[in-house]
């Protein structure tokens, strides 16, 4: 087995390893680099490399492919809603005395707003595409507002993002006003990059 073979079967694993066992989700980097080795794999395993390579090409493949259905999936169906609605009915119901106990809010890495509500008596997810502005500025300014522009959470959330990782932002009632803490994602880690917005592109 040569140098090639070796550099293909090292990134095919890696890649099927990142999809399959870290769960960290479809990119579009990813995508053209499970692209470009399982093409390689492909070629080494159907010609002059060893044939196993071909079976990891293929299940490379076949994994990238359901990645990318499932992300194209999530982004449709979801309603597009004004930035400014958006940021005034979460702010208007938390500030509610029947209004939000809780509010977790995160931004996907295809720019889709996570909103999960709890209530006293109910439990709810809302999901958003915003328009007319930034994601990410929206869960700064709504947390901001809740609990304050010098939370810790809110400096530690800036942190992160600039230091590539994402994180959900969790807002609790307390009495006399918000607390505001950090959970990690459950999915991909990767940080939204808005194009247009000066501060998170």
């Amino acid at each position: 087995m040569g140098v090639l073979d070796i550099v293909v079967a090292s990134g095919l694993t890696v890649l099927l390893l990142r999809a399959l066992v870290l769960r960290l989700g479809y990119t579009l980097g990813s995508a053209l680099l499970a692209l470009v080795f399982g093409g390689l794999g492909l070629w080494r395993g159907l010609g002059p490399g060893p044939g196993w390579l071909l079976w990891q090409a293929v299940g490379l493949l076949t994994v990238t492919a359901g990645e990318f259905l499932l992300a194209l999936r999530s982004g449709v169906g979801i309603p597009r809603t004004d930035v400014g609605e958006v940021r005034a009915q979460l702010l208007a119901d938390c500030r509610s005395d029947e209004g939000r106990q809780q509010l977790t809010l995160a931004v996907a890495p295809w720019g889709a707003v996570m909103m999960d509500g709890v209530w006293r008596d109910t439990r709810r997810r809302d999901v958003v595409i915003v328009t007319g502005g930034c994601p990410v500025c929206l869960v700064e300014e709504v947390t901001a507002e809740l609990a304050g522009p010098d939370a810790k959470a809110l400096a530690a959330y800036r942190r992160d993002r600039v230091a590539g990782t994402n994180r959900m932002v969790v807002l609790s009632r307390r009495v006399g006003g918000w607390d505001a803490a950090l959970e990690r994602v459950r999915a991909s880690a990767r940080p939204f990059r808005q194009v247009g917005c000066p501060v998170h592109c």
